[in-house]
Order: structure tokens, then C-alpha cells, then sequence
């Protein structure tokens, strides 16, 4: 009597997250591309699937069907009555609203619903001794899902998302950090680990087939462990890609536009002069000699600061 032997699977890569393993955005898309189906899957009234979102953005529908489900582990969607359908949840619903009066009131409202999530977490405190580069995030992000460098496209992915909405800024010299803001208007770019605003006629530039989207997700936070959903894997090497550096430019006044310049004698308290953050931008108004002043001043006031705490100056 023979015994029939399971089939062993072809290693060509994961396709199910791992047991404790969290959701991260497929690298199908690029971020605009994202934001797209998200905005007009949170604005149908009646449940949508991958072609309908495709009809209203002009995204292919395969690339649509790997949406949804990274919408519904962040807590914008939820699964409509018949299959593979999706309706916008109550948060999804309020992003709508936001997006019909402006642009920027639909990302601001956005950030809002997910500073909160998993990876807006990991993020913020990553940057929270200050600017952190691409590299770093992404490692930091893969660290927070528990998953490894087979996906580290999709953490270039999810970061560019970050950006993308305004959770997260590009330094001069192209680290980023936690920043909570409007983002700054970009061309579309054909990179595909390109950040930018949604922008119309955003057009899919992967071709893969479009995943089993039967899962049912939690629709709460999606930070929870043990999060499953179908995502796709080729099983080809995915390398970091390059970041975008976004060079600001210098403020045209000076930090809080109610004070007045500093000038000789000023009564101002030090404390309200230093708190508001001076960028290395606003450095350029600056000439080569006041730099170097400025330099010896804070290495003044740093030195007395520490003789005035009891600690030793090294």
C-alpha cells in the first residue's frame, strides 16, 4: 500500500502574514496611488468592489483589490454584504466628509485618525530624539511588524504613505521626522517608492494578480497581534529604494509671526525666544561670520548651563 506524500509548496515567498506578523500596504502601488482608492472607497455610499473603484479612479482593478485590505486593518473601511465589497466605517465616512470640503482638510483629517495606528506609533517614537534617515524608519517599521527584509518594500510603501499624508517631513539633507503637518505639494514622480498628494489619473504600474481578499480583518486599530490578511509575494528580492529629499525653504519671518525681531536691549524672556524650533533652513539668512558667533554663544551657554546643573563639562 503506497502512501501519498503532502506536495511540498514552491518557495516563491510568503503569501499569509505570519502568525503575529502586521499589515504593511503592498508595493504595487505608489502612495498617491493609495491615497486614491482609500479617498474614494471612504466616499461610496453603496458597497464597492475593485472595479468600481477602479471606474472612479482610474487605477487598474487589480491594483484596487490590493487596497481594501490595509484600509480595513487601519480602521477606514469595513467588508460590505456581498463578497469582496467594501463600505466606508465611521472614521472612513468622517475622511469622506473632510476630502469634500478640501484637499487639505481630508489629509489633515486622515492624520488624525492614524497618528494612533501601529506605525504612526513606531514612528514618532523612532523620531523622538529627531531626524532619523529613510534606512532607519524603515528597519524601525519592520521591527513594529514583526517581519523581516523579505518586505521591505512594503515599509518604503507604508513610509511613503506617511509622508504622503503629512505624519512625517524630509529633512535638507534627506533624514525624516514626526511632523504632524500639511505635506508639501510634489510632481507625481515615476519612482515607485515615490511619496506625493492624491492627484487624478494616477495609473497602476504593477500587474499583479489580485489577491484573496476573503479575510475579515479587525476594523478597530490594527495593531493588534495576530493579524492575518491575503497579501502577494513574488518572492523576488525587494532592496530599499531611494528616498526623496525635500528642501524647504527658509521661513520668511521669524518663528511666532506676533513677536519682533530681537534687537539690542530687548526685555523678551529666553526661554520664549528658544522654544519655538529654529530649521536648518533658516540658518541661510545668516551670514558665514554670525554662524560661527552663534556657534560660540551655545557653546557658552551650554557650558554654564552644565556648571549651573553640577555636571562636568567634557
Amino acid at each position: 500500500m503506497s502512501i501519498r506524500r503532502a506536495e511540498t509548496p514552491p518557495v516563491t515567498g510568503r503569501v499569509r502574514l505570519g502568525p503575529e506578523e502586521l499589515l504593511m500596504p503592498s508595493p504595487k502601488l505608489r502612495a498617491d496611488q493609495y491615497l486614491l482608492v482609500i479617498v474614494a472607497a471612504c466616499s461610496a455610499v453603496d458597497p464597492v468592489d475593485s472595479a468600481e473603484l477602479a471606474a472612479a479612479t482610474g487605477v487598474a482593478a487589480k491594483s484596487c483589490g490590493l487596497v481594501p485590505v490595509f484600509a480595513m486593518n487601519s480602521g477606514l473601511l469595513i467588508k460590505g454584504h456581498r463578497r469582496a465589497t467594501y463600505l466606508p466605517s465611521e472614521k472612513g465616512r468622517y475622511v469622506a466628509r473632510a476630502f469634500k470640503r478640501g484637499e487639505a482638510e481630508g489629509l489633515a483629517a486622515l492624520r488624525s485618525k492614524w497618528k494612533g495606528q501601529w506605525f504612526a506609533r513606531a514612528v514618532k517614537e523612532r523620531c523622538r530624539y529627531g531626524p532619523v534617515s529613510r534606512e532607519g524608519l524603515v528597519a524601525k517599521l519592520l521591527t513594529a511588524a514583526r517581519s523581516d527584509s523579505e518586505r521591505i518594500k512594503r515599509a518604503h510603501i507604508l513610509l511613503d504613505l506617511m509622508v504622503a499624508v503629512g505624519l512625517v517631513a524630509v529633512e535638507v539633507s534627506g533624514e525624516l521626522h514626526w511632523f504632524e503637518g500639511p505635506p508639501p505639494l510634489q510632481a507625481p514622480a515615476a519612482d515607485p517608492h515615490s511619496t506625493g498628494v492624491p492627484r487624478e489619473g494616477a495609473r497602476a504600474g504593477g500587474s499583479a494578480e489580485e489577491p484573496s481578499l476573503g479575510e475579515d480583518p479587525s476594523d478597530t486599530a490594527g495593531s493588534a497581534p495576530g493579524e492575518v490578511g491575503h497579501e502577494e509575494h513574488r518572492g523576488q528580492p525587494e532592496g530599499p529604494g531611494k528616498p526623496e529629499a525635500e528642501v524647504p525653504r527658509p521661513r520668511a519671518e521669524a518663528p511666532g509671526t506676533d513677536q519682533a525681531p530681537v534687537e539690542s536691549g530687548t526685555e523678551d524672556d529666553l526661554l520664549s525666544l528658544l522654544l519655538p524650533p529654529i530649521l536648518l533652513a533658516d540658518l541661510t539668512r545668516l551670514t558665514p561670520t554670525e554662524v560661527l558667533e552663534l556657534h560660540s554663544h551655545l557653546t557658552a551657554v551650554t557650558a554654564l548651563t552644565a556648571k549651573l546643573r553640577g555636571h562636568r563639562v567634557t
